[in-house]
């Protein structure tokens, strides 16, 4: 059972768990949304080296972003997004909120536009998540069916 457990990505094509987008730049994202999940993403993103942690955080109403913002790195800077889905917090919400617990960032209304501003400001050695919810997450592994917009990039 540990073994399946420990290659569900891999036997079953499930997507979002701790998954590897990229390696240059490093992204990696997960569906980890509520907090329980986020009490073992900050273990995993605190072992994790990098030179700078960009974080495209967003999250839906029925999960408690209260206590999930005092478990995100404070040394994280944040793109703070919504999915596109009715339930999602809007992302001017989150980053209000995110503010109160000393995480700042900028604010980004759709997935993909956080992410690609998060790719075009990362530099080598820097660490790109994607998470908050399992619907930001989505959004952005069904919007990689185009590549990224890079504007400060040769």
């Amino acid at each position: 059972m540990a073994q399946g457990m420990a290659n569900v990505c891999q036997s079953t094509g499930l997507q979002g768990r701790w998954q590897t987008l990229s390696t240059a730049p490093r992204v990696i994202c997960d569906t980890g949304h509520n907090v329980a999940g986020w009490q073992y993403l900050s273990t995993q993103l605190a072992a994790q080296s990098y030179r700078t942690l960009r974080m495209v955080f967003g999250m839906v109403d029925d999960k408690d972003l209260d206590t999930v913002l005092t478990l995100l790195p404070k040394d994280a800077t944040y793109y703070f997004t919504q999915a596109s889905t009715h339930r999602a917090v809007p992302s001017e919400i989150v980053a209000q909120k995110a503010e109160q617990n000393a995480l700042h960032g900028h604010i980004y209304n759709k997935v993909r536009t956080a992410y690609d501003a998060a790719l075009n400001d990362a530099e080598e050695g820097d660490l790109v998540f994607v998470g908050g919810s399992s619907y930001v997450v989505a959004d952005l592994l069904s919007s990689l069916e185009t590549p990224p917009i890079i504007t400060n990039k040769p």
